[in-house]
């Protein structure tokens, strides 16, 4: 699944054993999340739920612990919890013949008043409005995103098709916007929040994602998946991946910190790996239910 490192990264002026090492690094550990995931999609809706709910409680735990090394007190356990019920919640949902998301929301809505009472009743903090809020921050941008590449399993009889055409346009995008601004990257997009995002990078990965969108296409052979629809995904990955990213950045710019972990060599942590997917998932995953398969 990717996500999203995007341009973040770009390699420094470092000595060239140096660059290569950590190119080389990055693209093994690339690899090898590639087929990880297609194997996961490969054996089935179970086993890739199961895979997006452990994604989802090593991205909850990388962010309520970073947090709590910074003097906030989030509740990590139970939001680590609720936000890994998401998917497994979404898994059921997908396979009923409605597309009735009321359980979802039912699940949130019955975490938010145990939230509360672990503010009121639980250990003492010097701000519990700002740790409600990065507890539930976590479970909505990390589990309930996440869950919605697991609902994307209903959109197709080759249930597959879905969650992989949005994961691989990510993947693309980030790939060449990293090649792209590392090679020639100069005018910075963001250069506050991140100094290593080009609108060179920016603009390769926009055509890596819609050439990737058309192979697929291509590909697939799939009758929703026409040549607009594919396009029309590219195009929202292309804005909401890096849109993604740059959250993240914004985050960790005000932490002070590079990565929110050092989990995945070349990459970071979990969440700077998938950062790129989580806004992406959500309007993908609506965008496909209301306007192609209209359900």
């Amino acid at each position: 699944m990717s996500g999203g490192s995007g341009e973040r990264d770009a390699l420094p002026r470092t000595p060239l054993r140096a660059r290569f090492a950590d190119l080389a690094a990055r693209v093994v550990s690339a690899v090898v999340l590639v087929l990880v995931v297609v194997l996961l999609l490969w054996w089935g809706e179970i086993p890739f739920t199961v895979g997006i709910t452990l994604i989802a409680a090593g991205g909850l735990w990388e962010f309520y612990s970073t947090f709590s090394r910074h003097g906030y007190r989030p509740a990590t356990w139970f939001s680590i919890a609720a936000g890994c019920s998401l998917p497994v919640v979404a898994y059921f949902l997908q396979r009923r013949e409605n597309a009735d998301l009321t359980l979802l929301l039912v699940t949130l809505a019955l975490y938010l008043p145990v939230l509360f009472a672990w503010s009121l009743f639980g250990p003492h903090s010097k701000s519990p409005t700002t740790d409600i809020t990065l507890s539930l921050g976590g479970v909505m941008l990390v589990g309930l995103c996440l869950a919605h590449f697991v609902l994307m399993l209903r959109f197709d009889e080759v249930s597959w098709t879905a969650p992989f055409a949005v994961i691989v346009m990510v993947w693309v995008y980030d790939a060449v916007a990293y090649f792209a601004g590392s090679a020639f990257g100069k005018h910075k997009m963001a250069p506050r929040i991140s100094p290593g995002k080009s609108w060179e990078g920016t603009l390769a990965g926009t055509a890596g994602a819609f050439i990737a969108a058309y192979v697929l296409y291509l590909t697939l052979d799939r009758s929703w998946l026409t040549p607009a629809v594919s396009l029309e995904l590219a195009a929202i990955a292309s804005v909401f991946g890096p849109l993604g990213d740059l959250s993240e950045s914004m985050v960790k710019r005000e932490l002070g910190i590079k990565d929110m972990s050092s989990l995945i060599p070349g990459h970071g942590g979990i969440m700077d790996r998938f950062d790129s997917m989580f806004f992406t998932a959500v309007v993908s995953y609506h965008f496909l239910r209301f306007l192609v398969f209209r359900i």
